[in-house]
């Protein structure tokens, strides 16, 4: 397994069910409880607490230290997908989103030609006297926002187009 952070990254492999870095035998790693280890190297030692682990996107969120730290892990099924070049095979292109329920726009955040990431909110939407936050599900450009504000939709009509 690999952890990529920025640009530098680390080969891990399992010894004793944690995942240890191959290089180093200095390294002493103490599990103290489910979400915290304290990691002992010759001239350091750190605490790192797991915030939240993303198992769709495969990151960890952890403090160490009181440093916030994100970092992505790859598996040897990605670095084979990527050594082929389909590191994204396994990720769905959705080519539009639609309305879960019926309901009435109230918010459109979005117009054709934008750019969005995964989670950005594209408009919002009330049903049954809520208000639904309609995210994207994945980085996208707009081709088009096929409602207007003050719109009634029915369940499963299109909202928003991606290209």
């Amino acid at each position: 397994m690999k952890i990529i952070q920025t640009n530098s990254e680390i080969t891990l492999t399992k010894s004793n069910g944690l995942w240890l870095k191959n290089a180093d035998n200095n390294v002493e790693i103490i599990q103290k409880d489910n979400e915290t280890l304290i990691v002992i190297t010759e001239s350091k030692v750190f605490t790192i607490y797991c915030n939240h682990i993303d198992k769709e996107n495969k990151t960890i969120s952890f403090l160490k230290n009181g440093e916030n730290i994100k970092i992505k892990l790859r598996e040897p099924l990605d670095e084979l997908l990527k050594s082929m070049g389909l590191e994204d095979a396994m990720t769905p292109k959705v080519s539009d989103v639609k309305a879960p329920m019926p309901g009435l726009v109230l918010e459109i955040n979005v117009k054709a030609g934008d750019i969005v990431k995964k989670g950005d909110t594209l408009l919002v939407l009330e049903a049954m006297k809520m208000e639904n936050t309609i995210k994207s599900p994945n980085d996208a450009l707009i081709q088009s926002v096929a409602v207007n504000k003050g719109q009634a939709v029915d369940k499963n009509a299109i909202l928003v187009n991606f290209d």
